[in-house]
């Protein structure tokens, strides 16, 4: 019988708060590809993302002998990783050029001037309002919409019930809804 994911995962930090570094090394191996997919959905950049996980890394070793096992290991590492990234994003410039905004590129030559520029400020927008949401519903929203994460692992990384994420994101996109009605219509 195979063991449970999560119990190796909390012996490797048990290991890691003792200052195993081959513990780190397996703790790494097991979910850096994870850590790499959520921080790229926020970050939306290849070398941020890869800078990003090396910090959420060195953030478990430093934090390994603070981890409590109420949630799953994993659960904890989401939330490491979704804060950071969080806290990387606010240090953006709101207003920059169009190739770092996200789902962006140069405009297609044979794009509608007026479309790219409504696109433009649409984009400018809806991060403006991503600001303007309390945080526990712009966590939420950020790990359903950009890290694809379930009710359940957004619960778990948030320390919220499944119900209570599902009552943060809708109150989080009527927000938007209601704050991009001239848009939407």
């Amino acid at each position: 019988m195979s063991p449970d994911p999560t119990d190796l995962d909390y012996a490797l930090l048990k290991r890691l708060a003792r200052g195993d570094a081959e513990a780190l090394e397996e703790f790494v191996r097991r979910h850096q590809q994870r850590v790499y997919q959520i921080a790229y959905r926020l970050l939306r950049d290849h070398l941020e993302s890869e800078d990003a996980v090396q910090e959420v890394f060195l953030k478990v070793y430093e934090n390994a002998h603070r981890f409590e096992p109420k949630a799953k290991v994993s659960a904890w590492l989401h939330r490491i990783t979704a804060n950071h990234c969080l806290n990387l994003l606010r240090r953006r410039r709101p207003m920059g050029s169009l190739d770092q905004e996200e789902g962006t590129g140069p405009p297609d030559p044979g794009a509608n001037p007026l479309e790219v520029l409504e696109e433009m400020d649409l984009h400018r927008r809806l991060e403006e309002l991503l600001g303007e949401l309390p945080e526990n519903q712009r966590r939420a929203l950020v790990l359903k919409r950009f890290a694809g994460l379930s009710y359940q692992e957004i619960g778990e990384a948030l320390e919220l019930s499944p119900q209570a994420v599902d009552g943060l994101l809708k109150r989080a996109r009527q927000f938007l809804k209601k704050a991009l009605k001239d848009y939407l219509d």
